[in-house]
């Protein structure tokens, strides 16, 4: 018989059986009902069935089974080495990809704390700054408002006065009260009065004052 039209016989029988849909049993006595062939690999078929998707390899079928497929041990034992070996090269492109992502993911991370430290860190400087210029300004308002001490006439008599009302003396926010009836030291000059209080010569109306010595 003429090889070419053995090849194209065989052909047309494999595409057929491939079409239509079969029962498979195996030599364990597990059945395949109403199976069609999804695709015929060296070392088995990959059946099609209501259950889904399986390969049932040739090992496992009976051997007019095996020749209907033309099964070859050695081709087979070839090409289930190799599918291990494209699944462990996938495998360990996976675990490659993985791990650099994970490195990736990690130095994101890693960028994201550094620069939330950094801000921490700003903010925590610009209140410290905020805190020594208030601190500051209010030295220098406590130093423009703090009452000063004053002999400016020397020599004047001073006797005790007495207050014969409430009066008041304001220093930038600083208020300085005198009460009515309270008893201080102090001079009378021309245009004014200065009484002491607490170390302090403090100026107010002359006629808030009665001698009492």
């Amino acid at each position: 018989m003429n090889p070419r039209k053995t090849t194209i016989a065989t052909l047309a029988a494999l595409s057929v059986s491939l079409a239509l849909a079969d029962d498979f049993k195996t030599i364990r006595g597990k059945e395949y009902k109403n199976a069609t062939i999804n695709r015929v690999e060296p070392d088995g078929l990959v059946l099609r069935t209501k259950s889904g998707i399986s390969k049932v390899y040739f090992t496992e079928l009976p051997q007019d089974v095996q020749e209907r497929f033309h099964y070859n041990a050695q081709q087979a034992a070839q090409f289930t080495s190799q599918t291990i070996e494209e699944v462990r090269l996938a495998q360990q492109q996976k675990i490659a990809a993985d791990n650099k992502r994970a490195a990736e993911i990690a130095k994101n991370l890693e960028l994201v704390r550094q620069q939330e430290e950094a801000e921490i860190q700003r903010q925590h400087e610009a209140k410290m700054q905020r805190q020594r210029m208030e601190s500051q300004q209010h030295h220098r308002v406590q130093t423009n408002t703090q009452p000063t001490y004053s002999r400016s006439q020397e020599g004047i008599p001073e006797h005790t006065y007495e207050l014969t009302q409430d009066y008041k003396i304001d220093f930038g926010g600083l208020t300085i009260r005198f009460r009515r009836g309270e008893r201080y030291h102090g001079r009378i000059l021309v245009d004014h009065a200065e009484i002491d209080r607490d170390g302090r010569s403090y100026t107010v109306p002359s006629g808030i004052l009665r001698r009492v010595n």
